[in-house]
């Protein structure tokens, strides 16, 4: 008897992991249970309300700053609702390197992000996704979000590989921490 309640508890616990079962803190949950307004603090494109965490800037683009509320986190997406739509994140740890939870603390906060230190310009191209010259990297973060880190070493690199789709990408390079040279379609 022993033995087959130790299998029925060995199958669950598999099943329950192999789903993407994830342990929220309290905190979290309570953002999920109460509906908490969060914003975005970094650029995403949506296409087909699917977000993919190798970042694309295919579809949709939903701008730093937007508001969402959170609806469920598992260990493979973030769901999460803007506008009345329901937008799934698909977290790929592949590109990311985060788990659900880490992305979460990454790309959604209850505050927004204060723009009026940067300039007309760059909040401009902030807003619409853009990268140009002479934007520093806290700003291309903002514009066009994290670039996935199978390709870039991290954000502390000075070279950062971007993705348009699956087959057009780009590279972005800084100077002293400004954009210098943009290689291909950032946006």
């Amino acid at each position: 008897m022993k033995k087959i309640v130790s299998i029925i508890t060995l199958f669950i616990a598999t099943l329950f992991i192999g789903c993407g079962g994830v342990k929220l803190t309290p905190e979290k949950q309570a953002l999920i249970d109460e509906q908490t307004v969060l914003y975005t603090q970094v650029a995403m494109w949506t296409e087909k309300n699917r977000v993919d965490g190798t970042n694309y800037s295919t579809g949709f683009h939903i701008p730093v700053n937007t508001e969402v509320t959170i609806s469920k986190i598992s260990g493979k997406a973030i769901i999460f609702m803007m506008d009345g739509e329901k937008i799934t994140y698909i977290t790929q740890t592949k590109y990311t390197r985060l788990n659900s939870n880490q992305m979460l603390d990454r790309l959604f906060s209850a505050k927004k992000i204060n723009l009026s230190g940067h300039s007309p310009a760059t909040i401009e191209n902030i807003n619409n996704g853009a990268v140009a010259m002479g934007m520093t990297k806290e700003e291309v973060l903002l514009a066009r979000g994290y670039p996935p880190f199978h390709a870039t070493k991290g954000i502390e690199s000075d070279r950062w590989k971007y993705w348009r789709n699956r087959w057009m990408t780009a590279l972005v390079t800084f100077k002293d921490g400004k954009v210098s040279e943009i290689k291909g379609t950032v946006s």
